[in-house]
């Protein structure tokens, strides 16, 4: 979801596009094994720069132990790949920008983190640290290396908000207690920020991609319940959370994280998207034309 809509952007403004796949090659593609690397490895010389959004789905189903090994493959093993195959060059690209994950921070509760705070604990965590590391190193082979720590992100499109809204359009509700913080980001901001971080010779490490305040869940559910013209009167248990999707429940649906994308805005980055309320009314919207 997050790569279409990346490329789609980079087209617009005129840029090329060549897009690494694991299916066959073609027109403006180019075939890969995250296991192995690239076997037409010549065809990426002379690029400006490199955006990796590889990564299997964080949220669909419990982490079990197959399943956090799928995770941390298609994560911090592939991005080693792909960094390897890319210091391999004659002349590797000069711009490195990958996708991480706010996971990193853990569940900090009423604290507000900042971009350069330490990192929490928990598998999510771990992995959030390991990605990233992975990500600069990039910086090895001369690369200006970058990660947007995505927070949440919403799209009309695909993701978690098409599934989000579909209780809401009967009864809303929230996600245990409603207290904890929920930092989020809208599609327009994640592809606005990672073409900013390609742009911008300043941006290097770490950038927490959400939006510049936080709130908290109970009151992010009423806004979207307000677009929707619909009551938020109920929650999911944190009991029945964690009976169905385990740690994974506690770590990214449960927890709180404040944070707080100093780095992003210090650099310059027009937020598109800030207010919850308005800016579910834009996605609703979009999802009505569908």
């Amino acid at each position: 979801m997050i790569g279409t809509a990346v490329r789609r952007a980079l087209l617009a403004r005129g840029d090329d596009v060549l897009l690494l796949t694991r299916g066959p090659p073609g027109e403006g593609k180019l075939q890969w094994d995250p296991t192995r690397g690239i076997p037409a490895i010549a065809d990426l010389e002379g690029l400006d720069a490199v955006l990796n959004l590889a990564g299997a789905p964080i949220a669909d189903r419990p982490w079990t132990k197959a399943r956090r090994k799928v995770l941390w493959e298609s994560r911090v093993d592939a991005t080693n790949t792909l960094v390897a195959a890319l210091a391999s060059l004659a002349s590797p690209p000069p711009v490195f920008v990958g996708t991480g994950g706010l996971g990193y921070f853990g569940d900090r509760g009423e604290d507000l983190v900042d971009d350069d705070d330490s990192p929490g604990t928990g598998f999510l965590s771990e992995l959030s640290q390991a990605w990233e590391t992975a990500h600069l190193s990039a910086s090895t082979f001369g690369a200006r290396a970058a990660v947007l720590r995505m927070s949440l992100v919403l799209s009309p499109e695909g993701g978690v908000f098409p599934l989000m809204v579909k209780p809401f359009r009967y009864v809303g509700g929230w996600i245990g207690n409603g207290r904890q913080f929920t930092s989020w980001i809208s599609i327009r901001d994640c592809v606005g920020a990672m073409l900013w971080l390609t742009d911008h010779p300043d941006c290097t490490g770490g950038f927490s991609g959400t939006v510049p305040i936080a709130i908290r869940n109970k009151e992010w559910c009423k806004a979207l319940g307000r677009v929707l013209h619909r009551p938020v009167i109920t929650h999911a248990p944190k009991w029945a959370l964690r009976g169905a999707l385990g740690d994974l429940a506690d770590e990214l649906f449960l927890a709180s994280l404040r944070a707080v994308p100093r780095k992003l805005t210090v650099s310059g980055y027009p937020f598109i998207d800030t207010d919850a309320e308005e800016t579910f009314r834009w996605l609703v919207s979009e999802l009505d034309k569908q």
